[in-house]
């Protein structure tokens, strides 16, 4: 399952999706190998926009998904040019429409998880 750590201050929460499940752009579904949240580290993840109701991006951090998408909300404001943020800051979007889904913890090395990685993909 994915989802908000809880914490109370938590600045990513808001962001995190509550799911059990990932359709990818075929409309096949995946269901969510372990229980991923902000705090989660070594992780896959896919960056959904709420606006247009799809994925835009699946990557992967060796960090938490906290470190990984306060980088990334970070990019939206400052409309840095790499691709989990320039969907946001384009035809009306905004940070609002930004939302996160864990899909898999991982172990390992990066190599690793850039292999699980194309496999979300």
């Amino acid at each position: 399952m994915s989802g908000p750590c809880g914490a109370q201050r938590c600045a990513i929460c808001p962001y995190m999706m509550k799911a059990e499940y990932f359709t990818d752009p075929s409309g096949r579904k995946y269901s969510v190998r372990n229980n991923v949240d902000c705090k989660s580290s070594n992780v896959v993840y896919a960056v959904n926009c709420r606006r247009c109701r799809r994925f835009v991006y699946v990557g992967k951090t060796g960090g938490t998904l906290y470190q990984r998408h306060l980088l990334n909300l970070s990019r939206i404001r400052t409309q840095h040019s790499v691709p989990e943020a320039e969907h946001f800051y384009n035809d009306g979007h905004s940070r609002d429409d930004f939302q996160i889904m864990g899909l898999e913890k991982l172990s390992g090395s990066d190599e690793y998880r850039k292999t699980m990685e194309q496999l979300w993909k």
